[in-house]
């Protein structure tokens, strides 16, 4: 495996579903594990959790590698591992779909969806966030500590 640069975070895949592997015996998983591994070794991947859902059953979960290479922690079937800014296009692609639903606005205030938001953005947009125009600042001290928790599923 390769080594990362020291201080960097590490990009790791948290979802791998090998469907194929599970049509056969329970001693498949010897399979699994083999392939997973020879594409960690291919693609240089240094950690990965893996779960593998058949027919909406969780058959298999399991860390392979490191989560952390320069303090050498083992991957886990329940390691979180570091984005970075991955997530913002899956994000943001969720929204559109939701607005071609017309179930989101673009031009609407987030505080429509988000109820309890401070005062500070009652200006703030839909579109506004997707674009980062907002002014809101990522992690800043003036970030309030509730918008880094799951947000309550409502209507959608």
């Amino acid at each position: 495996m390769q080594k990362a640069p020291r201080g960097s975070p590490v990009v790791l895949p948290v979802l791998l579903i090998i469907a194929p592997f599970l049509w056969g015996s329970p001693a498949r998983g010897d399979k699994i594990d083999n392939y997973v591994k020879a594409r960690m070794e291919k693609e240089h991947i240094p950690g990965l959790s893996l779960a593998v859902v058949n027919k909406g059953r969780v058959v298999k979960v399991k860390g392979y590698g490191y989560a952390d290479l320069e303090l050498h922690v083992p991957a886990t079937p329940n390691t979180a591992y570091q984005v970075g800014s991955v997530t913002k296009q899956f994000t943001a692609a969720a929204i559109m779909i939701l607005v071609q639903e017309n179930k989101v606005g673009l031009d609407q205030k987030i505080s429509k969806y988000m109820p309890g938001t401070p005062e500070t953005w009652k200006d703030i947009t839909v579109r506004q966030l997707l674009t980062h125009t907002s002014g809101l600042q990522g992690d800043s001290p003036t970030t309030p500590k509730r918008c880094s928790r799951t947000i309550p599923k409502t209507k959608y």
